[in-house]
C-alpha cells in the first residue's frame, strides 16, 4: 500500500510540474515577446509560444521528478499514503465531476427517431429562378449550446412564388433539447455577409398545425421567415 501511494504521489508531482512548466513557458514567452514589440499578426505569437510549451512540460516534469524523488526519501509512509491517495482521490473527483457536469448540461439529446423537424420558409424581397436557388443561396442552423451546427437541408419544393416574392424552404433538425437556436442565410460567395435570425423555438419545440405568422427580419428589410414544427 505504501509503495503504491508513493508511486501515485510521484506521478502526481511530475504531472503537476509538467503542466506548470508548459503553462509557464507558454505565457512567459508570449509576454516577453509582447514586451519586446514582436508582431502578433494572425496569432503568430500564440502559435510560437504553443510550440515552446512541450519544452516547458519536459523541463517541468524533469524538475518535478527530481523534487518528488527527494521528497519521498524524507517523508514517512503515513504522509506518503495521505498525499498519494489523497491527490488521486481529488483528481478522480475532479474528473468525475467534469464528466457529470457534461452529462447534466448536454442539452438532453433526443432519442433516435424522436427529434422534431423544424420547417423554415424564408420570403425574399424579390423573385428568383427556382432552378437557381442552389447556386445562389447558402444556409445553416446553429445552436448556442456548444456552438452546435444543427442538421439542415432543403425542403421540397425548394422554392415557390407568393405575391411577387420567392419563398425558400428548408428543414432543420435540432437534435438537442436546448434553447438558443439561430438560422443564417447568405448569398454565395459572400460567406461573411449573413442574415441571422433567432428561431425562438424554446427548449423543446412542440408540433404546430401549420406555419406561424411571417416575421420581418429587422437586419434585412424586405426579408421575412416563418416556422412550422413537425414531430414524428
Amino acid at each position: 500500500m505504501a509503495f503504491v501511494a508513493r508511486t501515485l504521489l510521484f506521478i502526481a508531482i511530475v504531472v503537476v510540474a509538467a503542466a506548470v512548466g508548459a503553462a509557464g513557458l507558454f505565457f512567459g514567452s508570449f509576454l516577453l515577446a509582447t514586451l519586446l514589440g514582436a508582431d502578433n499578426m494572425n496569432g503568430g505569437l500564440a502559435m510560437g509560444a504553443a510550440g515552446l510549451a512541450p519544452w516547458g512540460a519536459a523541463i517541468g516534469s524533469g524538475l518535478g521528478a527530481w523534487y518528488a524523488f527527494r521528497l519521498l526519501r524524507h517523508i514517512g509512509n503515513r504522509a506518503a499514503m495521505a498525499g498519494g491517495y489523497g491527490i488521486t482521490l481529488l483528481a478522480a473527483l475532479c474528473v468525475g465531476g467534469w464528466f457529470l457536469a457534461q452529462d447534466l448540461t448536454d442539452g438532453d439529446p433526443y432519442a433516435p427517431g424522436e427529434a422534431p423537424t423544424v420547417l423554415v420558409e424564408w420570403r425574399l424581397p424579390e423573385t428568383v429562378c427556382h432552378e437557381c436557388v442552389d447556386g445562389i443561396f447558402r444556409f445553416t442552423a446553429r445552436s448556442a449550446f456548444r456552438d452546435w451546427t444543427l442538421s439542415d437541408q432543403w425542403d421540397e419544393p425548394r422554392a415557390r412564388d407568393e405575391d411577387g416574392h420567392t419563398v425558400l424552404r428548408f428543414r432543420v433538425f435540432p437534435q438537442y433539447r436546448q434553447p438558443g437556436r439561430i438560422f443564417q442565410l447568405w448569398r454565395a460567395p459572400n460567406h461573411d455577409d449573413r442574415i441571422t435570425v433567432d428561431l425562438d423555438l424554446g427548449y423543446d419545440p412542440q408540433p404546430t398545425d401549420d406555419y406561424g405568422p411571417w416575421r420581418d427580419v429587422a437586419s434585412a428589410p424586405g426579408n421575412a421567415f416563418r416556422l412550422r414544427v413537425v414531430r414524428p
